[in-house]
């Protein structure tokens, strides 16, 4: 079963990156966020250092949109969504492999991100880039599962992705206030973190959990 997932992960990413389609999207998206922010604010160090958790979630939320919105688009134009569905496989497994997919996918550009805000902004926080890094991925596991699942839900929808849009923003809500909170730790504008990375494993676990059983009933109906 892991394998299948595998090999749907692998078939996202790789025919992404050869059709240059999701990956760029979602690229210049979050580039054209940050220059537009900073080219419009001019915030000096210290203001940018204390806006930076909130751009940086900001950013990858609707960043992230623009993958999900495109999740089962392959599938769709080739008119493989059905068949994919038909198979033996079970449906918990098929929305592995199509998280994981887009699990790739949302990380390369966060991790291309990361250090392209702190140039433009001007931020020095060379030092905890890991630390922002892992909350980041932390992060990243159950906006996408969340949305993987949002994304089956509305891919029958005719405005599927304002749809997907107007779930997935208040579902994920506290996930990403707590993924702030704990971006400001690390950035050193708060001391309290550890509660805000229990909170964002929480919600981890209840999303991934929730989404395999949830993906199944949702593509029945």
């Amino acid at each position: 079963m892991l394998r299948a997932a595998y090999r749907i992960a692998w078939k996202d990413v790789v025919g992404d990156l050869r059709r240059r389609a999701t990956l760029s999207s979602m690229l210049f998206f979050s580039l054209s966020v940050l220059v537009i922010f900073q080219a419009g604010l001019e915030p000096n160090r210290s203001e940018a250092l204390k806006l930076m958790p909130g751009l940086l979630w900001i950013t990858l939320l609707f960043t992230s949109l623009v993958g999900l919105g495109r999740v089962f688009q392959a599938e769709e134009e080739d008119g493989a969504l059905e068949g994919l569905l038909l198979s033996p496989m079970p449906r918990g497994v098929i929305f592995l492999g199509k998280w994981l997919g887009n699990l790739v996918l949302t990380a390369l550009v966060a991790l291309l991100l990361l250090p392209l805000m702190l140039i433009l902004l001007n931020v020095d926080a060379w030092g905890a880039l890991h630390l922002i890094i892992g909350v980041v991925l932390l992060g990243i596991l159950g906006l996408t599962g969340l949305g993987v699942l949002l994304a089956a839900m509305t891919q029958a929808a005719r405005a599927r992705e304002t749809l997907l849009a107007l779930l997935l923003i208040p579902l994920v809500s506290p996930l990403l206030i707590a993924a702030v909170q704990a971006t400001n730790g690390v950035l050193g504008l708060t001391t309290e973190i550890a509660a805000w990375i229990r909170l964002m494993l929480v919600f981890d676990v209840v999303y991934l959990a929730m989404a395999p059983w949830a993906f199944g009933w949702f593509v029945e109906d």
